[in-house]
């Protein structure tokens, strides 16, 4: 039919909807290809994925001192921004010409170790051990730019490795824009609609660096604070980012360290004297606070719990709810034969493909959100629901993607009854229990 296309060498038939990328061409040309990514950058900033990013620009800027005004501040994130948005351009350009997906590339155990260290490196810095500084040569030539040696540089090195933490989260222009690339070979558009995209979503921490100067106390004891506490966020994305390939029980350590750390330095085990400052007493309120909560991530880690977020979910074990068990009756595929039995086992029912991984942190929140929503639990009765693991991104899982067309976890493919995708029924990237039963509504019989 013109609504489908056949696809794979995994017997399937893919629906032939027009791309994002295509669709927005077709209607105002390469200009408003540009224009629809930007505002779609700006959607997405606020999202789980990008959050991380403001705390982070926070941080960079707090390490400025009180040579920080709004005209430096605007320059640093300004130069975070590009770098940011530079890198997703770039992630289109080497993807087209090597063929490869560098967005899942990117996750491997070895990047996402890299990215992890420079974090604690960071949070060190942070806590005083030792000034980062770049090559002498090159913070010299910066330095005619930035007006303060590295600082320009810095900011955009920070900005460049940081989308490595939006990359894993593939949105559906992230998802449009690479596949629109690996169908037509238009690296131009594609990588100046994901340059787009970036800067969309690195906009609003313009705004930090403008206002933050002027909403902040010009130096003081304060600044000092401030530091120690952006320390222990970056090392809270270290270990947020391993957790992506650490098993469960040793990233709840992790967590039971930092926290229960975080909580001794803020003195919730030292005794409090009768004129204890109001900040002193706060900060001691908060430490027990955080030494609760480390004390239950390292139980949970104890009972070889996998989710930070429910460190006692163990403990449940037989009682818990039949809902929260949802993703368990997915059956798991690595491979394109893998995928042909599981369909086949399927016999006659509609199909739903999901594909996911290990380090797809959006997947575990689809997991414990949408697909443990009761409503959708009754819903995927009637449907032989797959899940295709792409953890290890090896030639296997490449040829699954190809054969879905899809550019990474989380997506899900509805197939009905004769193995053909129903048109418009695709869901990419995060999502809610109302668009995931009008998919199933779209296949089911």
């Amino acid at each position: 039919t013109p609504d489908t296309a056949a696809a794979s060498g995994s017997g399937l038939t893919l629906a032939q909807d027009q791309g994002l990328v295509q669709g927005l061409a077709a209607r105002g040309g390469g200009m408003l290809v540009v224009a629809g990514f930007l505002g779609f950058g700006l959607l997405l900033a606020f999202t789980p994925c990008v959050f991380p990013m403001f705390p982070i620009v926070a941080g960079m800027l707090a390490r400025q001192g009180e040579s920080l005004n709004a005209r430096r501040g605007l320059l640093l994130t300004g130069a975070y921004v590009v770098a940011m948005a530079a890198a997703f351009g770039l992630l289109g350009i080497a993807a087209a010409w090597s063929g490869a997906n560098l967005q899942m590339l990117l996750q491997s155990p070895a990047a996402i170790a890299v990215v992890a260290v420079l974090f604690v490196a960071l949070a060190l810095s942070m806590f005083g051990f030792y000034d980062l500084q770049m090559p002498v040569a090159l913070q010299s030539r910066l330095g005619r730019v930035g007006g303060r040696r590295g600082s320009v540089g810095g900011a955009a090195a920070l900005g460049f490795t940081s989308a490595l933490i939006v990359g894993p989260c593939v949105t559906a222009p992230l998802a449009g824009a690479l596949i629109y690339i690996a169908q037509t070979g238009d690296v131009v558009l594609g990588a100046a609609a994901l340059f787009a995209l970036g800067l969309g979503q690195g906009l609003p921490l313009l705004a930090i660096g403008l206002f933050g100067p002027r909403i902040l106390p010009r130096g003081g004891g304060w600044m000092e604070g401030a530091k120690l506490a952006f320390g222990v966020v970056f090392l809270g994305f270290a270990i947020w980012l391993a957790g992506r390939v650490l098993p469960g029980p040793l990233t709840l350590a992790l967590w039971a360290m930092l926290l229960v750390g975080t909580a001794v330095f803020l003195g919730a085990l030292d005794r409090l004297d009768g004129d204890a400052t109001r900040n002193r007493r706060l900060g001691a309120a908060l430490g027990v606070l955080l030494l609760f909560g480390g004390l239950i991530q390292g139980f949970g880690a104890a009972l070889g719990a996998h989710d930070p977020l429910r460190p006692l979910a163990p403990l449940a074990g037989s009682t818990a709810a039949p809902a929260a068990q949802a993703p368990a009756q997915f059956a798991s595929v690595t491979t394109r034969a893998g995928l042909k039995q599981a369909l086949a086992s399927g016999g006659d029912r509609p199909a739903l493909l999901y594909v996911t991984a290990d380090w797809c942190v959006t997947c575990r929140a689809i997991e414990r959100g949408p697909l443990a929503d009761p409503a959708v639990h009754a819903a995927l009765a009637g449907l032989a629901p797959i899940k295709l693991d792409v953890s290890d991104f090896n030639a296997e899982a490449q040829a699954l993607m190809r054969d879905l067309a899809a550019a990474g976890p989380p997506t899900m493919v509805f197939l009905d009854a004769s193995r053909a995708e129903a048109p418009g029924s695709r869901l990419v990237g995060d999502l809610d229990a109302p668009a995931l039963l009008a998919s199933i509504g779209k296949v089911s019989p």
